[in-house]
């Protein structure tokens, strides 16, 4: 194990620390006890923020490994997760569930383009 390894291995240590903080701080302030509106919010814009940074890294910007695997793996990929989304489905019983996930992966993909499209005008 080289050198890189352990930088991308810390780097995505130290992210998640900040990406688990960052949730919990936005659950905290975003509580609606009929719908999981923390949980939704936190993966449209998680999902928002990687599709923005892959296209500006990819056109404008370089940077290093343990770098993009500290925001990406680490920051976003604790930040968004698909478990909390499933229990959050679960809990709030099957319509609200059905509600939910159609939310989700409908504005999971609609933020994709938006993020990608605003990414695209910034590096332009």
């Amino acid at each position: 194990m080289d050198k890189l390894f352990w930088q991308r291995l810390v780097a995505v240590g130290v992210g998640g620390f900040f990406g688990g903080g960052l949730r919990e701080l936005v659950a905290l302030l975003i509580q609606v006890p009929a719908f999981p509106l923390s949980t939704l919010v936190i993966n449209l814009t998680g999902t928002f923020l990687s599709a923005f940074l892959v296209v500006v890294w990819s056109k404008k910007i370089t940077l290093a490994q343990p770098v993009a695997d500290f925001i990406m793996v680490g920051v976003l990929g604790s930040y968004t997760t698909y478990s909390t989304a499933i229990l959050d489905m679960v809990k709030h019983g099957l319509l609200i569930g059905f509600v939910y996930i159609v939310l989700s992966i409908v504005g999971g993909v609609l933020v994709v383009y938006a993020g990608r499209a605003l990414a695209e005008k910034v590096v332009a």
